[in-house]
């Protein structure tokens, strides 16, 4: 089959959006070499996935400046108020935050993408060309940093989709890291001690729940029954918290109880709005509690598994100025439009107190 050629319509679109791009970043050379993203545009990438992806406004996605340094704690759970009298000045101002002895460390990420010249000539005739560009782009960034969020278990010098398609090998996500952080708050999964370190990461301990599943230790009646237990392991202060969200995989739950609620409707290639689509780039809150609280479903949230947690207590930290681009045609790998972008960034609990999971659960009475 003969390769598609570029419209001169769709070339023009092109270089057009490539020069205000180059004139945004003060790329001089142009779009076809490496440029570091001018922190103006950095946030605006930042802004544009969070306007796509509902579930990033939840959380907390915020640039610090070293690859490695102290959770910043974004929690607020300490006392503030005080008083003091004139004999014991100076007063003592308190961090508004969860100061915890515990380091985040992010990783080189690459989003790199390619699109076939046939979508960008159906995309030239409109006039927000760019803007239908960078949507698209955004969205497929923010959907994989959510990905990996969830599935993330190592940071490889090398990445495999074959094996990890999940992205399992490319950072170290939420989960893992309250398995590797806080493991008494994880239940379903083995402890492991190794150099004096213990954690949640060994075989799976499946949680058994059903009417007559209560019979062996560990096992629940139902879902609400597991929730409470897993709230009453937090400390008192913790899980006294109102802002807690039952975050829970969709096989856990009958979907009558979670109304799709404002949906984002999907482009279509003409222009237009397709609402038969399934969503997965929203988070979807459901009128029913569980174990007190509201549930949650969430964008690749992994299956049998649930999370209590404020979603502020989420966060992704990149490193300011680390994010670096190019775009250009790339007819000897037989790609059209290829757009390179990294970041450095982790994912990180701002307060582990405040968190709890119970993972392999499984519907029935245990063998």
């Amino acid at each position: 089959m003969a390769h598609y050629n570029l419209s001169d319509r769709g070339r023009r679109q092109l270089d057009s959006m490539f020069t205000a791009i180059a004139q945004l970043n003060g790329a001089h050379r142009g779009v076809t070499h490496q440029f570091a993203v001018d922190p103006t545009a950095e946030q605006r990438l930042e802004d544009l996935q969070r306007e796509q992806v509902g579930f990033l406004q939840r959380i907390n996605v915020m640039g610090v400046r070293d690859l490695v340094g102290q959770v910043i704690g974004m929690t607020t759970n300490n006392l503030i108020a005080s008083r003091t009298s004139r004999a014991n000045l100076p007063r003592k101002p308190k961090y508004v935050g969860s100061l915890q002895d515990r380091k985040y460390q992010l990783y080189a990420t690459e989003f790199d993408t390619w699109m076939p010249w046939e979508l960008i000539d159906a995309w030239s005739k409109f006039p927000d060309f760019a803007r239908r560009y960078a949507r698209h782009v955004a969205t497929s960034v923010a959907l994989s940093r959510i990905m990996v969020g969830w599935h993330g278990e190592t940071a490889e010098a090398d990445s495999d989709a074959a094996t990890n398609p999940l992205g399992e090998d490319i950072n170290i996500g939420w989960l893992q890291k309250l398995r590797l952080e806080k493991p008494t708050h994880v239940m379903g999964r083995a402890m492991v001690t190794a150099g004096g370190v213990t954690t949640a990461t060994g075989a799976a301990a499946p949680i058994y729940i059903g009417p007559a599943s209560d019979v062996a230790d560990g096992d629940y009646k139902n879902i609400d029954a597991l929730a409470y237990e897993l709230i009453s392991g937090m400390p008192s202060w913790a899980r006294s918290s109102t802002d807690h969200v039952v975050v829970l995989s969709q096989d856990l739950v009958d979907e009558k109880y979670f109304p799709m609620v404002n949906r984002p409707l999907a482009d279509t290639i003409d222009g237009g709005k397709s609402t038969s689509d399934q969503t997965v780039s929203d988070i979807v809150m459901s009128q029913k509690q569980i174990g007190g609280r509201p549930a949650a479903i969430v964008p690749f949230f992994p299956e049998g598994t649930m999370l209590i947690t404020p979603l502020n207590n989420l966060s992704i930290y990149y490193q300011e100025a680390s994010r670096r681009r190019y775009i250009r045609d790339e007819p000897e790998n037989m790609a059209d439009l290829v757009d390179y972008n990294s970041v450095n960034e982790g994912y990180v609990f701002e307060d582990t107190d405040f968190a709890v999971m119970a993972e392999n659960i499984t519907f029935g009475v245990r063998p």
